[in-house]
């Protein structure tokens, strides 16, 4: 089994037995897959198995592969190990899960390993040893050592001992559960063990480059094999041969690793590399190719490569006609021809395309790559700054505009064309937004925050996926209870936000747990709300009171004479009729009152420092005999005029 590193999409892979077939574990977006493609193409073959099983959940991750035939069928399988604690059954032939074993309980399963076709052992990240029968499929043991922890892999020697690895390997009799002997161990965990033969085994660890080989028996090391880098994966032909991927692709052949060549009487126990294997391609450049996966059988050597980034495709070999130790294999990779026509894909590939898609021309950076936003954010920034110049500008412009500009503009003879800068972009705002929330960035959170427009604001959160929007309130939250000056301009922010995405948010569980800190924030400001209301209303009347109070005589004196009911026409309604004003029947008004007006106007001009009450009450007299004397006069004269004109 077969670990690659992070830059490929391939995460486990395996070869079966018979080096025929080869079983591998690729990432397709959050889901894993699993694929089985035969080692020999032909020209007719596909580039891609078209049967591939893929993980329904986007949690379940395969931790181990193990190729073996099924005891009551003879039917080759592929067992899976998963981290919810299953190993399950896979046939390639049907494409589906056979059966699917359970150890009870959600620990992962650290690795596993089949013995005679008749036994499953394996082990789980709690340290718990299992034991299946895979003619029933039921579990036969389970038990966990003392002394045992952090257990990696797995190795039955016999229906007697088993050997168990961590930082160091233990030899464990089954029957009695008890550990026989321990031997040294690696600074790092222990990812590789393998036997060599009845008598001798070989192990390695992660990130080291060395390879022990022990004598099961003694407990001693019978040499050590040295690869130029760390070693990814090893396999081996018994005792013939020991082939290792290193971690720059390159495959190094350790050729009979227990003889020694030396002459000494005291032999030395570190061991190079005899063959060493690198992929080229047949190009001016040359660029190497990183193998993924080796199977050696005798002289025979199968590697496997991946070119545009998910399709594999193998290389066989005779190793043993390498004659020098460096051994460099350019590859023609624009030569090899399969049946492309045969595509896989849900709408297929236009032929007349100039380019077909290809995952190895895909540019991939990390979630953390702001260069692009950063530029993003500089311009906008400088178009902010334009703009609130040529705003200022223009109202200079506008200050001193003279009369003649004016006659001008409205003419058309102003023919000066106005550059007009536009505002932030609202796209621009949300890409920086949901880049903010997706990498938790406070610095490029804080720049959006900064905007003000609320327009703006809007449309930016209208184009907010809903998913950030939990998120985004989230993050307003701390801010508003941290600093609570900035309330009023983050407000907007929230009402937008619960007025847009409401119906996402109310579809959500457990949403009050989700925005506690949203929830307290405005409960503690609204707590506040009924107090500041009768405040409000306190200082209403109190200003109220007091404008009345500071309200001048002029004003209160005509609220008096609108109370009485003394309309003032104006001139304007005054309608003139000639025949009355030639027989004398119209009088002047102002005649009869002038005397008093000017007596009260003499009075407010004497009184202005009197009691308030002493002169409403005279100012109320007042009005009563004004009132009273007009009255009178004016009905009096009126029925006379009227009386005359009706005689004649």
């Amino acid at each position: 089994m077969s670990f690659t590193n992070g830059t490929s999409p391939v995460v486990l892979s395996q070869y079966d037995p018979t080096g025929q077939y080869l079983c591998y574990v690729s990432t397709a977006l959050d889901k894993q897959k699993i694929s089985v493609e035969p080692v020999n193409k032909t020209q007719n073959d596909s580039l891609l198995n078209e049967n591939a099983l893929l993980l329904d959940n986007s949690n379940l991750k395969v931790t181990c592969l193990q190729w073996s035939f099924l005891s009551n069928n003879e039917t080759l399988c592929v067992f899976i190990g998963l981290n919810n604690g299953e190993i399950w059954l896979y046939s390639p032939l049907a494409n589906e899960i056979v059966v699917k074993i359970s150890t009870e309980n959600s620990y992962k399963i650290k690795d596993l390993f089949i013995f005679s076709n008749k036994q499953l052992w394996c082990i789980d990240s709690n340290d718990y040893i299992y034991h299946f029968d895979l003619t029933e499929f039921q579990l036969v043991n389970k038990f966990k050592l003392d002394g045992c922890s952090q257990l990696n892999k797995i190795l039955v020697i016999s229906d007697q001992k088993l050997l168990l690895a961590s930082h160091q390997i233990f030899l464990i009799h089954i029957v009695t559960k008890e550990c026989i002997m321990t031997y040294p161990g690696h600074i790092s965990p222990v990812n590789n063990l393998r036997l060599l033969n009845n008598d001798t085994f070989i192990s390695g660890a992660q990130n080291d480059r060395f390879l022990n080989v022990y004598d099961l028996d003694k407990g001693s090391t019978k040499s050590v094999l040295v690869a130029q880098s760390d070693i990814i994966k090893m396999v081996n032909d018994n005792e013939t041969a020991v082939a290792v991927i290193t971690e720059n692709g390159i495959v190094e052949l350790f050729v009979d690793p227990l003889i020694n060549n030396t002459n000494k009487r005291r032999a030395l126990k570190s061991k190079q590399a005899s063959r060493r294997l690198k992929l080229l391609q047949n190009d001016q450049n040359g660029i190497e190719i990183p193998i993924i996966d080796i199977f050696i059988q005798k002289d025979t050597l199968n590697v496997m490569y991946l070119q545009n980034a998910t399709i594999p495709y193998f290389h066989q070999m005779i190793w043993k006609q390498w004659t020098e130790i460096d051994n460099p294999v350019s590859l023609n990779i624009s030569t090899k021809k399969f049946n492309q026509s045969r595509d896989r894909t849900l709408h297929g590939q236009d032929i007349a395309s100039v380019i077909t898609y290809k995952e190895g021309n895909v540019s991939v950076t990390a979630g953390d790559n702001f260069k692009h936003v950063e530029e993003l954010i500089k311009g906008w920034e400088l178009e902010t700054k334009e703009l609130e110049n040529d705003r200022l500008n223009e109202e200079n412009h506008i200050a001193i505009e003279s009369l003649a500009d004016k006659v001008m503009a409205i003419s058309g003879g102003d023919t000066r064309k106005k550059s007009k800068k536009k505002g932030p972009v609202t796209g621009t705002v949300t890409i920086i937004l949901s880049q903010a929330l997706q990498s938790n960035d406070h610095s490029l959170l804080e720049n959006a925050l900064n905007n003000r427009d609320e327009r703006i604001i809007r449309d930016t959160i209208m184009r907010l996926k809903p998913s950030l929007s939990v998120i985004l309130l989230e993050r307003l939250a701390e801010r508003i209870a941290r600093q609570t000056h900035r309330q009023g301009a983050l407000n907007v922010w929230v009402k937008w936000c619960l007025i847009i995405h409401g119906g996402y948010l109310v579809t959500m569980p457990n949403l009050l747990k989700t925005l506690s800190s949203l929830h307290s924030t405005l409960r503690n400001r609204g707590n506040t709300l009924n107090r500041l209301l009768a405040l409000e209303t306190r200082l209403d009347i109190s200003l109220n009171r007091l404008k009345i109070n500071n309200t001048p005589d002029e004003t209160l004196y005509g609220d008096e004479e609108q109370e009485v009911g003394l309309d003032i026409e104006d001139e304007d309604d005054v309608e003139y009729n000639e025949e009355l004003d030639d027989a004398g029947l119209i009088e002047d008004g102002e005649d009869g009152i002038s005397e008093d007006s000017s007596e009260e106007d003499f009075e407010e001009e004497d009184m202005p420092n009197s009691d308030n009450s002493e002169y409403r009450k005279s100012i109320r007299n007042n009005r009563d005999d004004v009132k009273e004397h007009v009255l009178m006069s004016g009905v009096g004269e009126v029925e006379e005029g009227y009386s005359d004109v009706e005689m004649s």
